[in-house]
């Protein structure tokens, strides 16, 4: 099987447009706190909404799948997160901005599981793995991108709704993107669900559900660090938001070169051992970060980074025949997990200050941890 390049194209152009528009919302953050005036679990409603509308959107999508073809899905979420962006930057009340926020995950939580599909089903089995490290260093680019966007805007509008505003231009270029001819052969028309329902390996559910656990408590930490860094060192640090946005930056470097790194490096060792290393690697960061000093937190991102494409490999790996079902259901249990995370990180800063909920995250990837090893032992074990 070769390489099915127009698949890839598209798959990292909407990795990076999910990338860039959901990493603005962590450096805006304390702004759009202070511009509601509303509390830090108020204010968390803001990733937990978007994240718990990701979880109806992976299961939507999954409906879709069954009636339209991947890359009309992709579009038309481009363009609903283009008119929830726009949204975003005019909302005058609070829970006007939460419905948008709703909305907004709903369209990215597509955007983000459409590449997960499409790489897996458009790479050779020996590049499978280089590919989607390099599709998710297309995030690691957009991330790493998204809080220069916003101090650059900053320091011209200082308004970070004009910042919301002008990112609504990334989702609309995919959207137009999509239209080139150059996809239309690569896209196959929907398996009907009645067809589909014929599958056996379709009772994998739950299989799925713990391959997309390990994944999602990895992802709880990451995202949690990426989202609330900014806050950190504002509240902790007291750092203005030129010196928060530095740090963020430093952390989603650290992302991009960790993700590279597996991109252009094919490692021998199994990938349990890969994910676990990472994994331990990246609590030792933290726990430094938490204790010592702030740049560990940052330099946390380069361990984690490989995490979520060696998982989506590993999960390609055990569910080759259902990729769809199993890529969404790992989608739905993300959206989930994040939505649980900014709740309870959000009232663990209301009452307990930031650097406690900071902890969560070595909690997380504790589970993760924990969760991965027991699969490794119940796999061996079945050997």
């Amino acid at each position: 099987m070769k390489t099915i390049w127009p698949l890839i194209l598209i798959s990292y152009a909407a990795l990076f447009v999910f990338g860039i528009t959901d990493n603005i919302r962590g450096p805006l953050f304390p702004e759009i706190l202070k511009s509601f005036n509303v509390s830090d679990s108020m204010g968390s409603l803001m990733f937990a909404l978007g994240s718990l509308s990701g979880f109806f959107a992976s299961r939507f999508a999954r409906e879709l799948l069954y009636k339209f073809n991947r890359k009309v899905i992709l579009q038309y979420a481009c363009l609903g997160l283009t008119f929830s962006i726009i949204g975003l930057s005019q909302a005058n009340h609070f829970y006007l901005f939460l419905f948008f926020s709703v909305s907004f995950g709903v369209s990215s939580g597509i955007i983000g599981l459409i590449p997960n599909i499409l790489v897996p089903i458009g790479a050779s089995p020996e590049k499978k793995q280089q590919l989607l490290s390099g599709l998710h260093s297309m995030y690691g680019i957009a991330s790493l991108l998204a809080p220069l966007f916003v101090a650059a805007i900053n320091s011209f509008s200082g308004e970070w709704r004009t910042t919301y505003l002008l990112s609504a231009v990334f989702p609309f270029i995919l959207f137009l993107y999509c239209f080139h001819g150059s996809h239309d052969p690569h896209h196959e028309k929907p398996i009907p669900k009645s067809e589909a329902k014929k599958n056996p390996s379709q009772k994998n559910f739950l299989p799925q559900l713990g391959m997309a656990l390990i994944l999602s408590f990895t992802v709880a930490a990451e995202v949690l660090i990426s989202s609330r860094l900014a806050l950190y060192t504002r509240r902790e640090l007291n750092y203005s938001l030129d010196e928060s946005s530095y740090y963020v930056t430093f952390f989603f470097i650290a992302l991009l070169l960790g993700r590279l790194l597996f991109t252009l490096v094919k490692f021998r060792t199994s990938l349990f051992w890969q994910i676990f290393t990472c994994q331990f690697l990246t609590v030792i960061c933290i726990a430094l970060g938490l204790n010592f000093h702030v740049e560990f937190l940052a330099l946390s991102g380069f361990f984690v980074a490989p995490v979520y494409p060696l998982m989506i490999a590993l999960i390609s790996a055990e569910f080759p025949k259902d990729l769809d079902s199993a890529i969404s259901t790992m989608m739905a249990t993300d959206s989930t997990m994040l939505a649980v995370m900014h709740l309870t990180v959000g009232k663990l800063t209301d009452l307990f200050g930031i650097h406690l909920a900071f902890n969560s995250a070595l909690i997380f990837l504790s589970l993760s941890m924990t969760a991965l090893s027991i699969y490794q032992v119940r796999k061996i074990s079945k050997v």
